[in-house]
């Protein structure tokens, strides 16, 4: 048996031996409109269908089928025999698609693109690495897994699976980046969430990181070379160097008062109110300019 080594195995006996003489190519995404429980028991029934794994609302991940072996699950006989399959809990009113299934497939995912050599995962119908089985020729699963009632939040998986691709774990930042804008974003297009557009524009989520803590100022006076990192830079800068000059102030305020015998509250109330003046008529403007990626 080949696969993740964190997963359960509840051995199905509905599979081909063998693929067949395909390759994997790509991962399908599935709900199962029901539960890791149900699902365990439909694919114990000969003759029956199945996938290479389901997993359930607590993050519980089982196998079914060895991923050398073709699964009886996409309703096509080439994608049966090119994809490891994976079956979510949910698609029914009453049971959701957890975060801790996603989660636990995102991980998933990403084990199975580290073994197979991919090194980002992208769903662009049927011309990326991850297919909806909703969209296979043969399917009659028009729902699955993402158009159905707690149906599968497929950019979220995705995504969560190129962080861990990228060795980042980001817990709250990956919040921000992973708003959805839709279960049709199109790799590549511009209506992808925020975090996977970034990451397609670069094609290295390490050296997208390292551009998004840079701290210099891209060698311009004023941050404007004409794309949105480097006036995010400028801007770090420029506030960090504020920091630092009213932290100087600060001191210097506080022993000039000392030798004059002034109160230093006094002081510094008159130089906030000074400082308050410029800030109020401070305006930063971050503009990010569009383009076309290949």
């Amino acid at each position: 048996m080949t696969g993740a080594s964190f997963a359960r195995w509840r051995g199905s006996p509905n599979h081909y031996n063998g693929r067949n003489g395909y390759a994997i190519s790509h991962i399908t995404l599935h709900i199962m409109v029901g539960t890791l429980a149900g699902t365990d028991s439909v694919f114990q029934r000969a003759g029956g269908a199945s996938a290479h794994y389901g997993i359930g609302g607590s993050g519980e991940i089982h196998q079914y089928v060895s991923e050398s072996d073709g699964s009886w699950s996409d309703a096509n006989y080439a994608s049966n025999n090119g994809t490891v399959s994976i079956e979510h809990e949910g698609g029914m009113a009453g049971v959701p698609c957890t975060r801790a299934c996603m989660d636990a497939s995102a991980r998933l995912c990403a084990d199975i693109a580290r073994r197979q050599g991919w090194g980002r995962l992208w769903y662009d119908g049927l011309n990326g690495n991850v297919w909806l089985h909703r969209e296979i020729p043969g399917t009659d699963h028009y729902g699955c897994p993402d158009k159905a009632v707690n149906g599968l939040d497929v950019n979220y998986v995705i995504n969560k699976a190129n962080e861990i691709l990228g060795g980042n774990d980001m817990t709250s930042a990956g919040d921000v980046w992973n708003y959805g804008l839709g279960a049709d974003a199109t790799a590549g297009k511009d209506n992808l969430p925020a975090w996977m557009r970034l990451s397609w524009v670069h094609h290295d989520t390490a050296a997208l990181y390292s551009i998004l803590t840079r701290t210099d100022d891209g060698g311009t006076k004023d941050g404007s070379s004409g794309d949105i990192y480097t006036r995010v830079c400028y801007i770090d800068k420029r506030v960090r160097e504020m920091s630092a000059t009213v932290t100087a102030q600060a001191a210097a305020i506080e022993a000039l008062s000392k030798a004059l015998g002034t109160n230093p509250a006094d002081i510094a109330a008159t130089v906030e109110k000074a400082v308050k003046a410029k800030l109020d008529a401070l305006d930063i403007t971050v503009t990010a300019t569009s383009g076309k990626e290949d």
